[in-house]
């Protein structure tokens, strides 16, 4: 009877958490929102401004498109990510309970909290190399966007003094 009531504590603490986990991405999702909201706005601001150039225009709105949906793909990848992370944590950490409450003495004792921890500190490592290779692959693919977008500005803005020089010129 015992047994049965601390097992549904664990499965209403594990509740909790699962719906902490959703409101937590749920948080996630809204905060990225209202930040492309206001860089979109500002974008606007910026288009109408006196000192808004087309040479400038298209290739900055599609670069804040992609940089939107890079953002948005990385956002998921590590939602997901830290989901599985934090489930595979809960998982380990109810085995290792149960098993210290069947185990027969202090040296099964240790050797469980001694497992629990090498668990836990691989779990962490491989955590963190994740997130840094999902984090290089960003750095790599934005950098080349970026500097195929500085090339476009670039070859944009000596069109367009060139095409001013001209005028003068007329």
């Amino acid at each position: 009877m015992a047994r049965a009531k601390r097992r549904h504590r664990y499965s209403d603490d594990e509740n909790e958490i699962e719906m902490a986990e959703q409101d937590a991405g749920e948080e996630v999702e809204h905060v990225a929102r209202e930040t492309a909201d206001t860089a979109r706005r500002q974008f606007q601001r910026f288009e109408r401004s006196a000192f808004s150039l087309d040479i400038f225009g298209s290739p900055m709105a599609r670069l804040m498109d992609h940089n939107w949906s890079m953002f948005q793909k990385i956002m998921h990848a590590m939602r997901e990510e830290s989901f599985q992370f934090v489930n595979r944590r809960l998982d380990q950490t109810t085995q290792a309970i149960e098993s210290s409450r069947e185990s027969g003495g202090i040296s099964n004792l240790l050797a469980i909290q001694q497992e629990w921890i090498v668990n836990f500190v691989e779990d962490y490592a491989e955590q963190t190399k994740r997130f840094a290779e999902m984090v290089r692959d960003l750095a790599e693919e934005e950098t080349s966007n970026i500097s195929r977008t500085a090339s476009e500005v670039t070859e944009r803005g000596r069109e367009a003094v060139e095409t001013a020089e001209q005028r003068r010129a007329a």
